[in-house]
């Protein structure tokens, strides 16, 4: 597997990590036994993706295209982004797993960088948690490194959402490409009403409901990105498996499903093409149970 593919499967494997430790975090405030082995699985996904980055940086050569290069740096983000959550986790674990997985992030950045030039200096959010595990500020000995490398890996990207998909393909929306220009989230939550003669219904919480995301934005195609934008999006969401969304400033929203994606042509050419393409997309939540969490 050359780097890309190694750091987009190291996502993956982060992504079923964060799920796993929010549900054990929800099991240990319920003192509920499965915590445990929930807790195991959420360790095993993250030394997973520490020793597909550790290869990752060890595939690292000179002929890394500058594209895949790209693609990589924002691997880094989401990857850096969930370990310094997973470092705040309350599992023991987890905080010494997800330690481990920002120094692996942080050495795979450096190469990064020397390479191409793409990475660099980022802000230190998980810096505070490394040091509540005993390691020092950045520049004072090997725990000081340890902590810089957390730093390094949280850089933000320049993008304003990117999907991921298990298979490896992904799709970063940003100013050159597909630009949305709002998104809307909605939670809902289960309450059933059971009618009452002369009285008020009485309503019985029964489920979390679900989420949707919704956004929508406009492709001028006479300027950088061209016609085939939404052709992309279609081919990721035409696979109809779940996606692991990822804002650009790091936060891992979790896994979606694309269920919609509309489009609009206006200022037409002579041959039909289109001079604008305005597009609205919507997801729902896949919930918490991914590959029987």
């Amino acid at each position: 597997m050359d780097v890309k593919e190694l750091v987009n499967r190291a996502t993956s494997e982060i992504g079923r990590a964060t799920e796993r430790a929010r549900r054990v975090e929800q099991l240990v405030d319920g003192k509920i036994a499965q915590a445990g082995k929930l807790a195991a699985l959420a360790v095993g996904h993250i030394e997973h993706a520490t020793a597909l980055v550790k290869s990752a940086t060890a595939t690292m050569n000179r002929v890394l295209p500058l594209l895949d290069g790209a693609v990589v740096e924002r691997g880094l983000a989401m990857l850096g982004s969930a370990a310094g959550k997973l470092i705040n986790s309350k599992v023991a674990l987890v905080k010494a797993a997800a330690a481990k997985l920002a120094g692996a992030v942080g050495g795979l950045r450096k190469a990064l960088t020397a390479l191409t030039g793409l990475g660099g200096k980022a802000p230190a959010p998980v810096a505070a948690a490394l040091s509540s595990l005993g390691l020092k500020s950045k520049g004072e000995g090997a725990a000081g490194e340890a902590a810089g490398a957390a730093a390094d890996a949280t850089a933000a990207t320049p993008h304003m959402l990117v999907l991921s998909a298990e298979d490896g393909s992904s799709y970063s929306f940003g100013l050159s490409n597909a630009s949305f220009q709002g998104l809307k989230r909605q939670t809902n939550y289960t309450v059933a009403a059971q009618e009452r003669l002369n009285r008020q219904d009485a309503l019985q919480a029964v489920g979390k409901g679900g989420e949707s995301l919704s956004l929508n934005g406009v492709i001028f195609t006479t300027l950088n990105t061209g016609r085939k934008e939404l052709d992309k999006l279609r081919a990721i969401g035409g696979a109809t498996r779940p996606l692991l969304l990822t804002t650009g400033y790091g936060e891992v929203l979790g896994r979606w499903y694309m269920v919609s994606l509309s489009e609009e042509q206006d200022g037409l050419l002579a041959n039909g093409a289109a001079r604008k393409q305005t597009f609205s997309m919507e997801f729902k939540r896949y919930g918490d149970d991914y590959q029987n969490l």
